[in-house]
C-alpha cells in the first residue's frame, strides 16, 4: 500500500506541529536550528525504463524530492524537539521525530518504509480473483483435459505437436497471459514514550506495526512433474509489537524489568488455484486422482508474550556483574485445512482440529567484567537458552500428497503391505543451547594489546541426527600502535566442533508404521550444520602513513571449514562399508556408504587502499577489495529398485563451487577557489562478481547420475557506479550543487535469463508439458540521473 506524498507530507507536518505545542510548555529563551537538501533530478537517460533491480529497495523519483530535513529546537531549558527525515514522501522514506525535557519525559515517532521489487515483468495465466484464489478458463482446462498427450513427432521439429496438451498450455500462455507485478511495501511505524520521575526510576512504553502488502511469487505444484506452476500470491501482513519497561538505578546497582507482547496476522489463510491440467476430478485408482484445483497454507497467524528481568552490581576493582533473565511463549491455533480439495480422494479424519501449537523460550546469561590492573583487563561469561516446543505429537493415519495421492507403502518388509497408506508423525522440535567463557587482556607495554579468549558451545536437541555436540573456540587478538605511522591488529580463531553421534535416520520416528521404503535416506548423508568440523580463521590489518599526505592501508582475512562424519572420523567425501540386510533374506549385504555433504568451505578476501591528502584543497582515496568463496558437495543418485534403495559407487558425484567479488572504489574532494566556494567531488565504483560450478562423476552408473554438462555457464554481475557533483557556496548557510549519477548493472545468469512463462520442453523433459511460470528476471539497466540540489542550513 502506497501512502500518498500529500498524505505523507500531512502526517508530518502535524507530527511536527504536535511535538511543537508540547514543547512550548517550556520558559525561556527559545532556539532552532536545522537543515534542508532539496531540488528537482530527473533521469536524462532510463534503459529500462522503471527498472525493477534499480528500484528493487528503494525508490529514485524523477521530480522534486526532498532528500533529508533535519530541525531541532529548544523552547525553552531543558526542552527539546528532533525531527530527521530522509527521501520524504518517496516510498523508501525515513521519519523520525524526539521531543521531550531533559532528565523527566520524552516521546518518540518513528515511521519508515521500503518496497521490495521481484522482476522488471511477470506475466500470469492464472485469474486473481481476490482472497488467494486463482483460476483458469474452464474452456481451456476441458480442451487440456481432453486433449492427447504431448508428442514431438509430427514433424519432430521440437515443439508440442499441435492439439497436445502442451502445444495448449504453450498457446494459451502466448495469447492469453496478462501482466503482473510481483512485489510489495513494507511499512513500519513506531511510537514510544519515556517519563524519568526521580533520579532513579525510568518507564518506558514502546509501540511498534509493521505492515507488508503487496505479492510475492509462490510456486503452486499439483506433483511436480505434472503441472508445476508460479503465481504471483497476496501478500498481507500485519505484525504488532507493544512493550513496558521500568528499572531502578543507583550510583553502584540497577534493576529492571520489561513485558513484551506481539502477534502476527495474516489476511490470508489459504491459496486455491485451478489445476492447468484438468477441469475436474479424474479417477486413477482408488489412492489416485487427477485433481482439478490445489490448496495450500503459506503463513500462520502466532501469537508471543515475553517477560524480562535484569541488574547488575558494580564493586571494588573496576569490576561489575550483570544479569538477565528472560521467558517467553508462543502459540500458534490456526484451524486445520481439509486435507485435500480433489473429491474423489478420501482421507482419514484429521487427529484434531488445529494444531495448538506452542513452544516456551527461556534465556539465562550472568556477565563478569574487571578490571583489577591498569594493564589488565577480564570478562567472563556464562549464557544458557532452551527452546522448549510443547506442542502436540499427531499422528495423521494418511495424507494427500499435493492434492494427487496418498503415498502407499513401497515394501512390505519396511510397513506391513503395499496397500497400506503411509502415516505421518509431526515431531516438535526442540534445543537448549548453553555457553561459557573468558576473555583476557593485557597491555604489557604502550605499544602492544593482546587479548587471549576461550569459549565452549553446547547444544542438546530432542530430534536431529546429532542430538548433542560441542563446540571449542580459542580467540587470540594482537593490536600493534608502535608510533604516528604504522599500527597493526591481527586475529586469530580456532574452532572445533564435535557430536556424539550421527543418525542420519533419526527422523524415521516420524512414520508410525514404516517409511514407504527399505532404505529410502541415504545413511552417509551428513548434514554440514550438524557434522563435526574444524574451523580455522584469521585477519590481518596494517596502517602505514609514510608522509603526512600518504596513508595506506591493507586488510587480509582468511576462514577455512573441514567437516567429518562423527561416526567415523573420516571427512566427509570419503567412504564406509556397512553390512545390512535390506532385502531381509537373512544373509547380510555389503554395502558402501559415501558420506554424503558438504566436504569444505573457504573464503578470503584482500583488500589494498590509500588516501592522498597534498594539500588543504584536495584529497583522494582508493581501494580495491578481493573475495572469494569456495564449497565444495559430494553425494549420490539414489532411487529406490523393489522398494529397496540403491547404494552403487558408480551413481557417485560432486560439485565445486567458486564465487569470486572483486570491488575497486576511487574518489576525490577538490575545493577549486580559493575562497572555497566552488567545490568539485567525485566517486567511481566498480564491481565485478563471477560464479563457476563444476561438476565430476563416475561413469556407468544410472544415466540420472551421470552429465555432460561438467561445467556450467560462468555467472558474471557487474555493477559500475559513478557520481560528480559541483558544489557552489553563496552564503555560509546555503550552498547549491549541481550532480551526475551514472549506475550501470549487467548480470549473466544462466538460471534466470532464460526463465519464460512456459518452459516446456519436448526434447529434454516429456513431463514439462504442464508448466505455467511467472517468467521472472531482472533485466540489464543503465541510467543517467542529474540533479540540482539547493542544501540551506538555518538557526
Amino acid at each position: 500500500m502506497k501512502i500518498p506524498a500529500r498524505a505523507r507530507l500531512g502526517i508530518l507536518l502535524v507530527l511536527c506541529l504536535a511535538g511543537a505545542s508540547a514543547a512550548l510548555a517550556g520558559e525561556g529563551p527559545s532556539t532552532a536550528e536545522g537543515e534542508a537538501t532539496f531540488g528537482p533530478q530527473w533521469f536524462a537517460s532510463e534503459d529500462p525504463n522503471d527498472s525493477a533491480k534499480f528500484g528493487e529497495y528503494r525508490e529514485v523519483p524523477n521530480g522534486f524530492v526532498l532528500e533529508q530535513f533535519l530541525f531541532s529546537w529548544t523552547p525553552g531549558p531543558g526542552y527539546f524537539l528532533d525531527l530527521a527525515a530522509r527521501d520524504v514522501s518517496q516510498l523508501d522514506q525515513r521519519i523520525a521525530l524526539d521531543l521531550g525535557k531533559l532528565d523527566l519525559w520524552s516521546f518518540t515517532f518513528n515511521w519508515a518504509e521500503n518496497p521490495r521489487r521481484w522482476t522488471d515483468h511477470a506475466t500470469q495465466l492464472f485469474k486473481d480473483q481476490g482472497s488467494g484464489v486463482f483460476t483458469l478458463n474452464d474452456t481451456f482446462q476441458g480442451a487440456v483435459q481432453a486433449a492427447p498427450a504431448s508428442a514431438d513427432t509430427t514433424p519432430a521439429d521440437g515443439q508440442w505437436d499441435t492439439g497436445t496438451k502442451g502445444a495448449l498450455i504453450k498457446s494459451a500462455i502466448q495469447t492469453s497471459a496478462s501482466p503482473v507485478f510481483v512485489g510489495y511495501q513494507r511499512q513500519t511505524g513506531s511510537l514510544g514514550a519515556q517519563f524519568t520521575p526521580t533520579r532513579n526510576w525510568t518507564f518506558r512504553f514502546d509501540a511498534e506495526r509493521e505492515r507488508r502488502g503487496g505479492t510475492t511469487p509462490q510456486s503452486l505444484g499439483m506433483y511436480f512433474s505434472l503441472a508445476p506452476a508460479e503465481a504471483a500470491a497476496p501478500v498481507d501482513f500485519k505484525t504488532d509489537f507493544a512493550s513496558v519497561n521500568a528499572e531502578y538505578a543507583r550510583d553502584r546497582w540497577n534493576v529492571g524489568a520489561q513485558v513484551l507482547v506481539s502477534e502476527f496476522q495474516t489476511g490470508i489463510e489459504s491459496i486455491l488455484w485451478d489445476d492447468q491440467l484438468y477441469l475436474t476430478d479424474t479417477a486413477v485408482n482408488a489412492d489416485t486422482a487427477y485433481p482439478a484445483r490445489g490448496r495450500l497454507t503459506p503463513w500462520s497467524n502466532s501469537d508471543l508474550w515475553k517477560w524480562v528481568v535484569h541488574g547488575g552490581v558494580s564493586f571494588a576493582g573496576h569490576s561489575r556483574l550483570d544479569a538477565t533473565y528472560s521467558r517467553s511463549e508462543t502459540t500458534q491455533d490456526d484451524p486445520f485445512l481439509p486435507m485435500t480439495t480433489n473429491t474423489l480422494l478420501s482421507p482419514a479424519a484429521l487427529p484434531a482440529q488445529s494444531l495448538d501449537g506452542k513452544y516456551e523460550s527461556n534465556l539465562g546469561a550472568v556477565t563478569l567484567s574487571s578490571r583489577p590492573l591498569k594493564w589488565m583487563r577480564f570478562k567472563a561469561w556464562y549464557r544458557d537458552y532452551t527452546y522448549d516446543n510443547r506442542t502436540p505429537s499427531l499422528v495423521f493415519t494418511d495424507y494427500v500428497m499435493t492434492d494427487y495421492q496418498f503415498p502407499l507403502c513401497g515394501n512390505a518388509n519396511a510397513c506391513g503391505a503395499t496397500t497400506n497408506r503411509i502415516s505421518r508423525r509431526n515431531l516438535p522440535y526442540g534445543y537448549e543451547k548453553t555457553n561459557f567463557g573468558a576473555v583476557a587482556g593485557f597491555t604489557p607495554w604502550k605499544w602492544m594489546d593482546a587479548t587471549v579468549g576461550y569459549e565452549r558451545e553446547t547444544l542438546d536437541r530432542n530430534i536431529a541426527a546429532v542430538k548433542s555436540s560441542d563446540e571449542d573456540i580459542v580467540k587470540l587478538t594482537l593490536d600493534f600502535d608502535l608510533n604516528n605511522w604504522f599500527a597493526a591488529r591481527a586475529t586469530l580463531r580456532h574452532q572445533e566442533r564435535r557430536a556424539d553421534h550421527y543418525d542420519a535416520e533419526y527422523n524415521l520416528e516420524s512414520f508410525p508404521i514404516g517409511e514407504a521404503y527399505v532404505a529410502a535416506a541415504n545413511e552417509g548423508m551428513r548434514r554440514f550444520i550438524w557434522t563435526d568440523r574444524d574451523r580455522d580463521s584469521g585477519s590481518l590489518l596494517v596502517e602505514v602513513s609514510p608522509g603526512p599526505a600518504w596513508s595506506i592501508f591493507a586488510e587480509a582475512t582468511y576462514a577455512k571449514d573441514d567437516y567429518f562424519d562423527p561416526a567415523t572420523g573420516r571427512k566427509v567425501g570419503g567412504s564406509e562399508v556397512v553390512s545390512e540386510d535390506r532385502n531381509f533374506d537373512t544373509v547380510p549385504e555389503t554395502y558402501t556408504l559415501l558420506l554424503a555433504g558438504r566436504t569444505d568451505d573457504k573464503t578470503t578476501s584482500y583488500t589494498l587502499g590509500g588516501t592522498y591528502v597534498p594539500s588543504r584543497r584536495f584529497d583522494l582515496f582508493a581501494d580495491y577489495t578481493w573475495e572469494t568463496t569456495e564449497f565444495g558437495m559430494s553425494s549420490r543418485y539414489r532411487t529406490p529398485t523393489g522398494g529397496i534403495g540403491t547404494d552403487n559407487p558408480l551413481d557417485d558425484w560432486s560439485s565445486d563451487a567458486r564465487d569470486t567479488y572483486d570491488t575497486a572504489n576511487l574518489g576525490f574532494d577538490a575545493t577549486l577557489t580559493k575562497d572555497g566556494k566552488w567545490r568539485l567531488t567525485g566517486l567511481l565504483s566498480r564491481s565485478v562478481g563471477k560464479g563457476d560450478i563444476r561438476t565430476d562423476f563416475v561413469a556407468g552408473g544410472n544415466a540420472s547420475s551421470d552429465t555432460t554438462l561438467t561445467r556450467f555457464p560462468q555467472m558474471k554481475t557487474t555493477l559500475s557506479l559513478a557520481q560528480l557533483a559541483l558544489k557552489r557556496a553563496i552564503k555560509d548557510n546555503l550552498d547549491v550543487s549541481l550532480r551526475y549519477w551514472y549506475e550501470k548493472w549487467d548480470e549473466d545468469n544462466f538460471a534466470s535469463d532464460r526463465m519464460q512463462p512456459y518452459m516446456g520442453d519436448p526434447g529434454n523433459d516429456a513431463g514439462s508439458q504442464g508448466a505455467v511460470f511467472l517468467g521472472m528476471d531482472f533485466a540489464n539497466y543503465t541510467n543517467h540521473i542529474l540533479g540540482f540540489m539547493v542544501h540551506y542550513a538555518f538557526r
